[in-house]
């Protein structure tokens, strides 16, 4: 999402007034608005359309808007490399606003929490602040590339180093790793060095030959010192053998991220 670029906010709520309410409020020519009655249509269009904005009722025909927005959530957890659902803002309306619902729609995560009826000027404000909120989180963060043959291992990295700041895609090998560089540009690459079909160092010298300029750190199994001193030579300033201490791994993250210059 680039600033300035036609947003597109899709409305779930089965009210036409309402619809026609939001049609008028937000201006045309800022936004792209889809409107849905249902909340498996909300979750059926955020799945096939790359969605700036969720303005989502807590009253739905078939399901309600806090087992939508639940799903959402869990989305995201499950599919770790679909990087726009972390962002997706969501703003609750609801006729029949209640402490207890608004705190469950809190606790999954929400832009605000709006009863209705509404003021034009209030839903202009909050839409604005909504997506200029994730504008700023979206330039911040940071995709780093776990190359990793044993699946425990991809699912604690994307456990304890998926943030606010890092979105985390895993590779088994180095094969999928090239590919995933190719298309989705990591920031940061995390790579064991025994992995199936192309080893880690066949990739590090695919990486060297591409002319690739991305930050490499070695979290590997492999723990002799020519080992460590090979991947010296070939560049890779952090070397960190199995096992590690978490707390070093992501100081190695944040160093190797601010020597490109990036954001934490």
């Amino acid at each position: 999402m680039k600033e300035g670029e036609k947003k597109t906010i899709l409305v779930a709520d089965d009210v036409k007034l309402f619809q026609l309410f939001l049609k008028y409020s937000l201006s045309a020519g800022k936004y792209n608005l889809i409107f849905t009655e249902t909340g498996e249509g909300a979750l059926d269009i955020i799945m096939k359309k790359n969605i700036d904005l969720l303005i989502l009722d807590m009253e739905l025909p078939d399901i309600s808007g806090l087992e939508v927005l639940k799903r959402i959530r869990d989305l995201t957890k499950d599919m770790e490399s679909v990087v726009q659902l972390k962002d997706l803002p969501v703003i609750i309306v609801t006729a029949y606003p209640t402490g207890k619902t608004k705190h469950q729609a809190e606790k999954l995560g929400i832009s605000a929490f709006l009863p209705k009826p509404i003021k034009k000027k209030e839903i202009r404000r909050i839409v604005e602040k909504s997506l200029e909120e994730k504008f700023q989180i979206y330039s911040q963060r940071k995709l780093i590339l776990c190359v990793e043959s044993e699946p425990r291992v991809q699912k604690f990295y994307q456990r304890v180093l998926g943030t606010a700041h890092w979105d985390i895609i895993c590779a088994s090998n180095g094969l999928e790793a090239l590919e995933m560089v190719e298309y989705q540009n990591p920031n940061l690459i995390l790579t064991e060095l025994n992995l199936p079909q192309m080893s880690g160092w066949e990739f590090l010298e695919a990486l060297k030959q591409a002319e690739r300029d991305i930050p490499v750190i070695v979290v590997s199994s492999v723990t002799d010192k020519e080992s460590i001193q090979k991947a010296r030579k070939m560049g890779i300033k952090e070397y960190l053998t199995k096992p590690f201490q978490l707390g070093k791994l992501k100081n190695a993250i944040q160093e190797s991220l601010k020597s490109k210059g990036e954001v934490k």
